[in-house]
């Protein structure tokens, strides 16, 4: 598939997506990652398509007021009417065009009259002066429509280049032409299972069928066999001729009485059917012998299921589809999995939540479907053209495929940064809302190590074309060698930029507006990690330098703000004194005021309606006087 077109279904409005080579659908909830794997397979699928709904027609909200001369309320006295509620407007008409290229022989011979030149963009040429050599493609359309006077709603599947709806002509494709292409679409459900619809049992029919003819011939001679020693069993005759005997029932039955020897044992259809539907697949994976499948857990049954569902699409080139890849899967099988059907199909298309299921494709592969104000678009990586992106677009893997469904990124210089953010945002009290709930991840620049305000840019820029919402957390801790011209890189990156006051890094805020007692006591700390405590022998602020150049050199960020939260925290009442009438309270939770005040303008940035400026830059927190300390 080089082009897919969608004209509103379901909530897509418009989409034209040309992808490279596979495409891993991902994104943000609500974005229309089932929607476009659906799309397809109402084109190319039939037997794995649903049934077609109203629901598939694109709704929209009318803009009120629009081509109107007063907008005004009207007024009843002095009071305005409220307007009345707005209904969506629903379309008539969806369609959803693929086209398709690289045809084997016998499919181009299949849809010969419809095939078209294939441009070097994916696009179907209409030009009667197209090149004659070009590779040939052809166009599949899906049409759904909705006639609003019968109440009736009609599919098909059509050719563009010989049809034309506004005069209502469709060169409609057979059904026979849609299931001679090599579509797969890969629908798990309960593996091993034996019954008829099973996927095991299609397999085991599809390898050889007179094999699985006679095997299942086998079970039913051995199930009837069975049955019958068990009708002639002593125990059971003598109970049923007690039944019959019963008021003389055997008698009046038949055309003459009848004992025991006349009553027999079927299976609900009067077949083995009804004994392959009742059959679990049961497993010996340990000492504990043979269990149930359900007994092994969730992921065993997923892992099975998938395993099952790849062997039918174990198709030589085939294109291969699966909505939702990977969720009940662990993230080793979900990768190799999708690694799996990547290389093996000619080309997959799957949409996942899960990060470990792009990890199995290429940067340029990765299709993030986004929100902007209510409207669906989808974000690709352009191809790289020189070593500065080449260098970011390693990032991809390591910092970003992490926060692929989240709207928003929070891009700190490095991982020490994330490392302090992130337990203070995790000690937030539960009346406090997370970074989560903002839709924010937080992120880290660079690598290592090697991170720094000069590597923001980078992710920031790889962010912002997977369409995140990109928010840039950067220090400034060295005014004279942190030139107007690093920063204005990094706003020209980010949509809005938190700084922290001047000659403030990470370390510096972790110790901002915090007192010198409560420092020095979790500073000591230190020495269980072997190094001295800076504070040991007296608390100023050199020492606080000293102990923020300790922090910073050995990268002890996150046992010291441990042991600093448990100074924060006021000390519960002792409960002698307590009147035992009076009820408890919840103390709040204190954090060091510089990295509350981070949290916060990050969650307030976080909102795509946000309208402040682009440069959030902190005040500084002064110490507090020992005894408000």
């Amino acid at each position: 598939m080089t082009r897919l077109l969608i004209t509103d279904f379901r909530g897509f409005k418009s989409l034209d997506l040309r992808p490279r080579d596979h495409a891993v659908v991902a994104g943000v909830p609500r974005a229309g990652r089932s929607d476009v794997i659906e799309a397809l397979v109402r084109v190319l699928d039939p037997e794995a398509a649903h049934a077609p709904s109203l629901l598939d027609l694109h709704r929209s909200v009318p803009v009120e007021g629009k081509d109107e001369g007063n907008s005004a309320q009207p007024l009843v006295g002095s009071e305005a009417i409220p307007p009345e509620p707005v209904e969506p407007l629903r379309t008539s008409t969806a369609e959803v065009e693929v086209t398709l290229s690289d045809l084997d022989p016998e499919i181009e011979q299949l849809v010969d009259g419809y095939l078209q030149p294939l441009d070097a963009t994916g696009i179907a040429s209409e030009d009667d002066d197209a090149d004659p050599s070009a590779p040939q493609c052809v166009r599949l359309t899906y049409r759904l429509s909705y006639d609003h006077e019968t109440e009736a709603l009609e599919s098909l599947v059509y050719y563009p280049a010989r049809g034309n709806p506004e005069t209502n002509q469709f060169a409609r494709v057979p059904a026979s032409v849609r299931r001679a292409l090599p579509v797969i679409t890969l629908n798990a459900g309960v593996p091993l299972q034996l019954r008829a619809g099973g996927t095991l049992r299609q397999y085991v029919e599809e390898r050889d069928p007179k094999a699985a003819l006679a095997a299942f011939e086998v079970l039913r001679e051995a199930v009837g066999e069975a049955v019958a020693a068990l009708s002639q069993d002593p125990a059971i005759t003598a109970a049923v001729d007690a039944v019959l005997t019963v008021g003389g029932t055997g008698k009046r039955l038949g055309d003459s009485p009848i004992a025991a020897v006349d009553v027999g044992f079927l299976a609900e259809d009067g077949s083995v059917s009804a004994l392959l539907r009742t059959l679990r697949a049961a497993l010996r994976l340990d000492d504990a012998g043979p269990l149930a499948l359900a007994n092994h857990g969730s992921t065993v049954t997923a892992i099975l299921s998938m395993a099952e569902a790849m062997l039918l699409a174990d198709v030589p080139g085939a294109v291969v589809l699966a909505d939702d890849f990977g969720d009940e899967l662990d993230a080793a099988t979900a990768e190799h999995l999708a690694s799996l059907i990547r290389s093996r199909s000619g080309q997959a298309w799957l949409s996942t939540r899960r990060p470990e299921v792009a990890r199995a494709f290429e940067p340029g592969e990765v299709i993030r479907l986004v929100r902007h104000g209510g409207h669906r678009a989808y974000h690709q990586l352009p191809h790289v053209s020189d070593r500065k992106q080449l260098v970011a677009h390693r990032q991809l893997h390591t910092q970003l495929l992490p926060a692929l469904t989240a709207p928003v990124v929070a891009v700190t210089e490095g991982p020490h940064d994330v490392a302090v953010l992130g337990m203070a945002n995790r000690r937030y009290a539960p009346s406090k809302l997370p970074l989560s709930a903002y839709g924010v991840r937080l992120v880290a620049a660079g690598t290592g190590g090697d991170g720094g305000i000069d590597q923001v840019p980078q992710i920031a820029d790889l962010a912002r074309q997977l369409g995140f919402r990109v928010i840039g957390v950067v220090d400034a801790d060295k005014p004279s060698q942190q030139s107007a011209a690093q920063l204005d890189k990094v706003k020209e990156s980010c949509d809005v930029v938190v700084q922290l006051p001047e000659k403030t890094a990470i370390e510096r805020a972790l110790t901002a507006g915090v007192g010198l007692a409560q420092l020095a006591a979790a500073s000591s700390v230190l020495t269980v990690f072997g190094q001295s405590d800076p504070l040991v022998a007296e608390a100023t602020e050199q020492t606080v330098t000293n102990l923020c150049a300790t922090l910073h050199r050995k990268g002890l960020h996150e046992p010291f703000l441990d042991a600093l939260y448990r100074e924060l925290q006021p000390k519960p009442p002792d409960m002698m004194e307590q009147d035992e009438e009076e009820p408890e309270e919840e103390v709040p939770m204190v954090h060091p005021p510089l990295l509350a005040a981070v949290l916060d303008a990050i969650a307030t940035a976080a909102s795509s309606s946000y309208s402040g400026p682009t440069l959030i830059v902190l005040e500084s927190v002064g110490r507090p006087d020992e005894d408000d300390a």
